[in-house]
């Protein structure tokens, strides 16, 4: 089993920020790029029984952390799901402890969304936001129906995939079929809101709306009688 971090001074730590605490703690810790290995020499040094980690507390002297151990449990899921990362962040630096890097920033997560699964920009904003809020920071960590259920819950153009005349798929602002589902989130049309700009009100895509009105993402413009 890999050891990929330490609990140490109350803290799970990434090796470099181990090492780094030890040595702000006072304690001598050789430079080596193998940081386990320096760190079981520095447990020599102080009389420390490495091998028994019964034999002293993580808040002396650091206690291993293996691949095996990492786990974040994921609690803000939407409808009280949970769920769990087989990975753990370092508690100083945020760095993934078995990835071995940290999780993009939200513009970068943003940019991720909208290429991977060519949203728009404005929506990929949005689902960045929400999966962070949902513990999701990492690519690595995120499934399609992670962003399809995140892009369901905001407003956004509904488009579905048709092919067109010349044989070639193209994104249709209607739906062909019933029940065809959005690209973006694979809800139904009638599933969309629009916003009326003469009410501001926020119109579900299958009700009846007095005001002639830009439907976003559907159709160009509508007039419809109550």
């Amino acid at each position: 089993m890999a050891v990929v971090g330490y609990t140490y001074a109350h803290d799970n730590l990434c090796p470099s920020c181990t090492i780094g605490r030890m040595r702000a703690n006072g304690i001598k810790v050789a430079r080596s790029s193998k940081q386990d290995e320096a760190i079981r020499r520095a447990a020599e040094r102080v009389g420390v029984d490495y091998s028994d980690e019964r034999s002293y507390d993580s808040s002396d002297f650091p206690k291993t952390i293996t691949s095996q151990q990492t786990r974040t449990e994921l609690t803000e899921l939407p409808d009280a799901e949970r769920g769990e990362i087989e990975d753990e962040k370092c508690d100083r630096c945020g760095k993934w402890m078995k990835l071995g890097e940290k999780s993009p920033t939200e513009a970068g997560l943003t940019r991720w969304a909208r290429d991977d699964y060519e949203l728009p920009q404005a929506l990929a904003r949005e689902i960045a936001r929400k999966l962070r809020e949902w513990g999701l920071s990492h690519p690595k960590f995120i499934t399609e129906d992670n962003v399809r259920q995140a892009a369901a819950m905001f407003p956004h153009d509904y488009a579905t995939v048709h092919l067109s005349g010349d044989a070639s798929l193209g994104l249709m602002p209607a739906p062909e079929y019933d029940e065809d589902p959005c690209f973006y989130c694979e809800q139904p049309y009638e599933k969309h809101t629009f916003v009326c700009e003469t009410c501001g009100t926020n119109v579900p895509a299958d009700i009846k709306h007095s005001h002639q009105v830009p439907v976003k993402g559907q159709l160009k413009f509508r007039t419809i009688n109550k």
